[in-house]
């Protein structure tokens, strides 16, 4: 099978020639996919060359139908073959049909009529939309840090926290009725919109998640943590002007805090992953004695975890942070100086997610995230972090295209109730 691809405006013509059919089907799907990665989300297949067309070829067909109807895009099929035509329409499946020129040539004005690039402050290689959505938005944060790391977790080290639909956060916890409960458990975790993900610290690389649904909350004993409640102020969206640019973290961050005009921010992002560096808690900190010494070299491998790579490629990543400029926080112990950008610090984790587009234009965050986790099951969970060693450093985690909700933050000395 081969395939051809053409533009017209935002619009995707896909050429195909050969059979699609079960040998050829995932590869079909996976040419698909990479031009929806490439930001187009209005396809079309010239199927003048496609010589047959199994169930197989029409299941590849209905799924991205689906992906595309799912963030606002479009689909069908154009030129089809005598046998590709008679094909579909037996199986009642001619609305994938686009029949009519007239028909293409207005899917490619809609297209085009997507909204320019605002420019924010550049980077080079990449375009950014910024979306005011409220214009005295804020984020309230709170701290939990009754936990001192790397001591033995007390009974009073730990707080109950509810994260609904309007709390998000990180940190690190377990579910459990107290303490003891939750001891041997304790690892990093991320809440958003009503989603809490969290990786248990008995050595498992997959997270475990919880959903607010009906009157069910989502719960966690939590010794550490920064939690936030308000309004976010603006949509940042970003995507590269060609093929093989990224941005990296540290720079989104700064992206940021100019976006929402600040010097401290919030942020809950949706983003195509281009590689990510990070580490996580492979053994609870409820399990350390007084005895044990687990910051200290080498018995910290018993505690953490490193990646030995930039992983989760293509994947999708929610990602929740919390950063500043404000030298009235260089003493927050939650918020790490970035090597890369001197002056800021931030605390940022990332949950994994197989990839799915996102809608174009302005998002609501909610809807969003919820429809990246339907259907879906989070494969891994990381704090970002920079490996910024001499020569064999990994560098920092980047990105490829995302949406991020963000605003200003000020700490509030009150708990979360």
């Amino acid at each position: 099978m081969q395939f051809e691809t053409t533009i017209k405006g935002n619009c995707a013509v896909l050429k195909v020639t050969g059979r699609l059919d079960a040998a050829w089907a995932d590869h079909f799907h996976g040419a698909v996919q990479e031009t929806i990665r490439d930001g187009h989300h209005h396809v079309q297949i010239d199927a003048s060359g496609l010589e047959y067309l199994s169930s197989a070829g029409i299941r590849s067909l209905l799924r991205i139908q689906r992906e595309l109807a799912a963030v606002k895009g479009s689909f069908g099929i154009i030129h089809a073959s005598t046998f590709v035509a008679d094909t579909l329409r037996l199986s009642g499946l001619q609305q994938l049909m686009l029949s009519e020129p007239e028909h293409s040539e207005k899917e490619t004005m809609r297209c085009e009529a997507v909204a320019p690039c605002v420019e924010v402050q550049p980077v080079p290689g990449i375009c950014f939309e910024k979306h005011p959505i409220a214009t005295k938005g804020r984020i309230t944060v709170r701290r939990n840090c009754r936990w001192k790391p790397w001591q033995p977790v007390h009974n009073d080290d730990a707080v109950e926290i509810s994260f609904t639909r309007n709390v998000f956060g990180l940190g690190i916890g377990a579910p459990g009725k107290d303490v003891d409960d939750a001891r041997t458990r304790f690892g990093e975790f991320i809440a958003a919109s009503g989603h809490l993900v969290w990786l248990p610290g008995d050595g498992e690389d997959t997270p475990d998640y919880l959903e607010q649904a009906e009157r069910f909350v989502p719960r966690l004993q939590v010794i550490q943590s920064l939690t936030g409640d308000g309004d976010f102020s603006h949509l940042l969206r970003f995507s590269p002007e060609k093929k093989g640019n990224f941005l990296n973290l540290s720079d989104l961050f700064l992206q940021i805090l100019q976006t929402t005009q600040s010097n401290a921010a919030a942020m809950i992002g949706l983003v195509e992953v281009e590689g990510l560096v990070g580490a996580a808690i492979s053994r609870s900190p409820g399990l350390i004695q007084a005895t044990d010494r687990p910051a200290d070299f080498p018995e910290i491998r018993n505690w953490l975890r490193f990646c030995g790579e930039r992983i989760h490629r293509q994947a999708q990543a929610l990602v929740v942070a919390f950063l500043s400029r404000d030298p009235a926080h260089v003493s927050v112990s939650d918020l790490s100086p970035l090597p890369s950008r001197p002056g800021i610090r931030a605390h940022a984790h990332a949950v994994i997610l197989p990839y799915r587009p996102l809608q174009q234009g302005i998002l609501e965050l909610e809807p969003s995230v919820r429809a990246v986790f339907e259907d879906n099951e989070p494969i891994g969970l990381l704090h970002l972090i920079e490996d910024d060693r001499p020569a064999i450093g990994l560098g920092q985690s980047a990105f490829i295209r995302g949406a991020c909700w963000c605003a200003p933050f000020q700490f509030s000395k009150e708990p979360l109730q």
